[in-house]
């Protein structure tokens, strides 16, 4: 299995609303057959100060993308949705950090 991890940091000028238009071209990735499971989620804000501490605090939101091989994630990569969805990611991002783990 791969998981593939997107971490974001929205610019500031991106509105509640265009963060949930980015969010539904995200969601829509998930038609895309090599994707086995796609979630989005948003930084814990810890309610423990000692906890607050230790979390990185560089990106505030992360895509997880699921799949079953490294081929499935060439597929991907390569898949019209996914390079558009990428270029509108590219304009609402002001950074991005991309990881990929094998489990």
């Amino acid at each position: 299995m791969i998981r593939h991890i997107v971490f974001m940091e929205m610019k500031p000028e991106i509105t509640d609303s265009g963060r949930e238009s980015l969010f539904e071209q995200i969601r829509g990735m998930s038609q895309i057959s090599s994707v086995r499971r796609l979630s989005i989620a948003k930084l814990l804000e810890a309610r423990e100060e000692w906890y607050r501490e230790r979390i990185a605090k560089d990106f505030h939101w992360a895509v997880m993308i699921d799949f079953d091989d490294e081929d499935g994630l060439y597929t991907y990569q390569h898949h019209p949705i996914h390079v558009n969805v990428a270029q509108e990611i590219r304009k609402r991002a002001s950074g991005v950090k991309i990881v990929d783990f094998v489990g």
